[in-house]
């Protein structure tokens, strides 16, 4: 395999590309405003490895449920956006990965 030089960036305070170890990324496969269900796979994930999780973020309720899950959730969080990108405004202060 050919080892590509990339660069370094920071996500909270785990960095990634450059020399730095291969991270776990993955995403909860629960609804957002599933605020329960979401913080338990949440923390199923960090648990098994995952430094960072992504959440789908597609509305206003999604938004207000992230405020909830940040506070009981300490791994990254990064938001999927998809056709809602003018939610980032709102979401900015609760993740830390678009």
């Amino acid at each position: 395999m050919v080892e590509k030089n990339t660069r370094e960036i920071k996500i909270s305070d785990i960095a990634i590309g450059g020399s730095n170890p291969i991270v776990v990324q993955s995403m909860a496969a629960t609804r957002t405003t599933d605020i329960d269900k979401t913080i338990g796979q949440i923390h199923s994930l960090h648990k098994a490895g995952a430094k960072i999780v992504r959440l789908a973020i597609d509305s206003k309720k999604d938004v207000e449920a992230l405020k909830v899950i940040r506070d009981q959730t300490t791994v990254a969080l990064s938001a999927d956006l998809q056709e809602n990108y003018r939610l980032i405004k709102n979401i900015a202060p609760y993740i830390d990965k678009v």
